[in-house]
């Protein structure tokens, strides 16, 4: 049996698979506390937990911690070198730059400042702090510096990030922020886990725990709690792989997941989700963490219905449960509710809210629940008609980074999450597009959750003159022959993958694809010199086989 968590800001959702099928599900109102809101949901089924083999979580922790100012408070070592203001990028005084330069290539060319060092160190742990950043620039083609502030640094922090363990990716300023909110988030992702384990333990589940990234790919606890950053906007991401679960054979739909507080959107083109080309960006700030592509808009079932001067508002805001189920503001469940497309709740309650809204506003109650439901549906369509010319003016690309040439066009939306069922008819006409309402509709993304594969990426670097093959997010090196040519590399890439598949949370059977493939000369004077390769390999996202045989038929 499988057991897929998705706490969300409203619900937290429950469910658990076996055999294909998902033989029990439970929806529960999302706690202060997480981790008692998990043991909530899956306390009140009826399973058997000698019989769980896996156990994976999505969860808005990471995400809030960032949004909502709540991240530890993180040092950071930055250097840069000439050419570049690292202070433009520092986001607090906490950020120490330290001189010391690696160029393009990865050699060394002004020596790390290690008195620097020593300075900023003193003066971060005087400070009372235990995670610190290392962010070098180029460190992804020579981790030196980075290595050594850390060695120089051991033992006088608990917890420490560095930049070239994030991505092989270059970019400077998006490292800083990845490494910055990575550091920031580690301790409370750490409690987090070490929480969820000893509850799970308390339950008697004693399977692996996996935990729900960013682009739709599941990887080990030890893994999350080492790089929590991967984790953010993961709900939205098991979103869009429940949709993509529950309706496989679709090849171009919008996904629409209508939650309490928020309706998160998301696409499936050529039959696959699609990604964020760079990395995905948070609090306006661009990262280097790779995510599905998503947006977030604050209408949802539970969103707060008021007057303001005389017109019905809608959102974004969430002021509890709706009145038909013992809140005290009028939502659009409420407006549902009046018109009989729900029958959660109290009838009786639910007219009395939407009648002070009519009041107000001079109209009949049917009047009033038919305007609230069309304007929240109205700011989904806006927000929904902004992602698709968003997706269409920027380049798209599927899990395996093909640039989609053509303009993407859904042909159905998938329609998920509690009120969707409710719903439908208002959507399909607001938006005039088909949509359609899978089974399991209101618990679809902790079923995303639950059946994702393990993913992994890596990157490899070769420089056949300097006779040498990196791989930063491994700290792997090795030296090359000048001979060496990209399908070395590409041998050399699998094998990594293989030998750190425990280290990189690989627990599934995987496949590898290429998403990312350079090769060029170096030239110097009229002679080739030697060869600069650059790969990706990316273990292959998707839905793990038992669910997908069973959703295919």
């Amino acid at each position: 049996m499988i057991l897929g968590i998705d706490v969300g800001g409203t619900h937290t959702d429950v469910v658990c698979i076996s055999k294909g099928e998902v033989v029990s599900s439970m929806k529960v109102e999302t706690a202060p506390d997480i981790v008692e809101s998990i043991t909530a949901g899956v306390s009140s089924m009826n399973i058997d937990y000698d019989g769980i083999k896996r156990v994976v979580l999505s969860t808005t922790l990471t995400t809030n911690a960032i949004i909502e100012n709540r991240l530890e408070r993180a040092g950071m070592f930055v250097s840069a070198g000439p050419g570049v203001n690292p202070k433009s990028y520092f986001l607090n005084r906490d950020f120490h730059l330290i001189e010391g330069a690696i160029d393009h290539r990865g050699r060394q060319y002004i020596p790390l400042d290690e008195p620097g060092v020593e300075r900023a160190a003193r003066l971060l742990k005087d400070s009372g702090i235990d995670s610190v950043g290392i962010v070098s620039k180029f460190s992804v083609r020579n981790h030196y510096h980075e290595l050594r502030i850390k060695f120089m640094i051991e033992g006088r922090f608990k917890y420490v990030t560095m930049g070239h363990q994030m991505s092989g990716s270059l970019n400077f300023p998006r490292r800083i922020h990845t490494v910055f909110f990575n550091a920031g988030v580690l301790p409370v992702q750490a409690r987090f886990v070490s929480s969820v384990k000893k509850a799970f333990a308390g339950l008697g589940i004693k399977s692996r725990i996996l935990f729900l990234k960013a682009d739709g790919g599941t990887f080990s606890s030890s893994a999350a709690e080492r790089l929590p950053v991967e984790t953010i906007i993961s709900g939205p991401a098991a979103s869009i792989m429940g949709a993509f679960a529950l309706r496989p054979d679709e090849k171009c739909a919008a996904v629409l997941d209508i939650g309490g507080t928020t309706t998160d959107i998301g696409l499936l083109a050529l039959g696959l989700p699609v990604f964020e080309p760079k990395g995905i960006s948070i609090k306006g700030l661009k990262t280097l963490v790779r995510g599905l592509k998503t947006v977030s808009v604050g209408a949802g079932g539970d969103s707060a219905v008021i007057v303001d001067k005389g017109n019905i508002q809608v959102g974004p805001s969430r002021k509890g449960p709706p009145c038909c189920l013992g809140g005290t503001v009028p939502t659009v469940m409420d407006a549902l509710r009046v018109l009989g497309y729900v029958k959660t709740g109290s009838e009786d309650k639910a007219v009395k809210a939407v009648s002070d809204i009519a009041s107000a506003c001079g109209m009949n109650v049917e009047e009033t629940a038919k305007t609230i439901i069309r304007q929240m549906v109205g700011i989904i369509k806006n927000a929904y008609t902004d992602f698709l010319e968003d997706v269409n003016a920027n380049p798209v690309y599927t899990i395996y980074e093909m640039l989609h040439p053509e303009t993407v066009k859904p042909e159905k939306i998938i329609l998920i999450g509690g009120p969707a069922l409710a719903l439908k008819t208002f959507i399909e006409e607001e938006l005039g597009i088909p949509c359609v309402v899978p089974e399991n509709y209101d618990v679809a993304n902790a079923i995303g959750a639950a059946v994702s594969k393990t993913t992994a990426r890596i990157t490899l670097l070769a420089d056949t003159q300097r006779k040498q093959m990196i791989c930063p997010e491994l700290e792997a090196e090795d030296i090359i022959p000048p001979t060496y040519m990209i399908e070395d590399l590409k041998s050399s890439g699998e094998r990594l993958l293989k030998k750190n598949a425990v280290f990189l949370g690989l627990a599934d059977d995987y496949g590898i694809d290429v998403v990312e493939e350079q090769c060029f000369n170096m030239v110097s004077g009229f002679r080739t010199v030697g060869r600069n390769m650059r790969l990706k390999l990316q273990t292959r996202p998707g839905i793990i086989p038992e669910f997908r045989r069973k959703a295919s038929g």
